[in-house]
């Protein structure tokens, strides 16, 4: 792989997962309400499922998916519909009146992982990652390996910034006014990129 094209995928790779977006919304959200440790399964669960999307765009599903409008409302739709649920539920965690404790729990690997599938943003990432990462010479098994290899090393150190940042805002969680304020900004940004996903 030549410097200009290993440049450009770690460009490309730092850009789309540093920037806002629904992971790294979700993300900061667990830091906040659950700590970093007990977010880094949500962490994994998102690196398995982009890994999984990268593998499947390298196969032809990407283009495919991309390539057919209908498929691509789909997935709009289904992730739009889990943004909102999102924004609703997990985010804008519940109080139990009868023991006075917040309830909720961090999103599962599982649940990460699956959540990529609906997610478009995931899609798009893989797809023009593949591309960057293939140049002009190189296979296809090299461009999913170097691309994987991208998202395993900067992209996880994004990530963590995001679950830092959630984790630092702990202690002003902790006082209802600051609790209320940052649960209706993150869920507002949440619905906010559900309008972007609509945008794209």
């Amino acid at each position: 792989m030549s410097f200009e094209v290993l440049f450009s995928l770690l460009v490309f790779v730092v850009v789309s997962t540093i920037t806002p977006g629904p992971n790294n919304l979700l993300l900061a959200a667990s830091g906040i309400h659950f700590g970093f440790r007990a977010t880094l399964p949500h962490v994994l669960g998102i690196h398995c499922g982009v890994y999984l999307v990268v593998v499947l765009c390298a196969l032809g599903l990407g283009q495919l998916l991309l390539a057919d409008p209908r498929a691509i409302l789909l997935l709009k739709i289904f992730g739009s519909v889990y943004l909102v649920y999102l924004a609703w539920g997990v985010m804008g965690i519940r109080l139990d009146d009868a023991e006075g404790k917040w309830q909720a729990n961090p999103m599962s690997v599982g649940q990460a992982t699956l959540f990529q599938f609906s997610n478009p943003k995931a899609w798009f990432m893989a797809t023009t990652g593949l591309n960057i990462a293939l140049g002009t010479q190189q296979s296809m098994p090299f461009a999913v390996v170097a691309l994987c290899l991208g998202f395993a090393t900067l992209g996880l150190v994004c990530n963590l910034l995001w679950v830092g940042l959630g984790n630092s805002a702990r202690a002003l969680f902790a006082r209802e006014f600051y609790r209320r304020l940052i649960n209706g900004v993150l869920s507002t940004l949440t619905l906010v990129t559900v309008v972007l996903i609509w945008l794209a």
